[in-house]
């Protein structure tokens, strides 16, 4: 009984007026007030105005972090692959002048036909073939045209059997790995 009456009471509350012509609807905790014949609505339309205008910004803010996301993760899987792709080349660097060591032992046997010479100049070709699967590429230098990225000038030497700035002999093998130079050739250029 005590219930009906309650609502009752909230019911009359909601029908009655106030002296200036004004009506309060409860609905709840919150509470609006509207006047009749004008509803405050360019009060509702700024407000609206600003609640968009705040989730626009909110909307930009949101696509570039998702933009600078987007380009943090291109740049991780493209360094991550740099990383994969150059990850063995302190061990080629390494190895380089074990294969120099071997064609220096190749070119001092005098016997070409002994079986030393045969075992080494295997073993030599296995290590050029396993690098060479790996990416490894000599530089080829000797009558080709000088590049300093490529080839380290040790002497000059004056000829008429080269053009200027020829590779007139290679004392160093260079060599790259992945088309980045891990050991550039030293070579004597032609000068006229």
């Amino acid at each position: 009984m005590m219930e009906k009456e309650d609502e009752k009471n909230i019911d009359q509350k909601n029908e009655q007026k106030d002296e200036y012509g004004s009506q309060e609807l409860q609905n709840g905790a919150d509470s609006i007030s509207v006047k009749e014949g004008s509803f405050e609505v360019e009060e509702l339309k700024k407000a609206l105005e600003e609640k968009e205008n705040e989730a626009a910004k909110y909307k930009e803010l949101w696509l570039r972090a998702l933009a600078d996301y987007d380009n943090f993760k291109k740049r991780t899987q493209k360094e991550m692959e740099r990383i994969q792709l150059y990850a063995g080349e302190q061990l080629i660097k390494d190895i380089i002048p074990v294969l120099d060591n071997l064609e220096r032992a190749i070119n001092s046997i005098e016997d070409k036909d002994s079986a030393i010479y045969e075992g080494i100049k295997l073993i030599y070709n296995q290590i050029k073939s396993i690098l060479a699967k790996y990416g490894v590429e000599e530089i080829e230098a000797e009558g080709k045209p000088f590049d300093p990225q490529l080839h380290e000038a040790i002497m000059t030497v004056e000829t008429d059997e080269y053009e200027s700035d020829t590779i007139v002999e290679v004392l160093r093998k260079g060599y790259t790995y992945h088309s980045k130079v891990i050991r550039p050739s030293l070579v004597k250029v032609a000068k006229k």
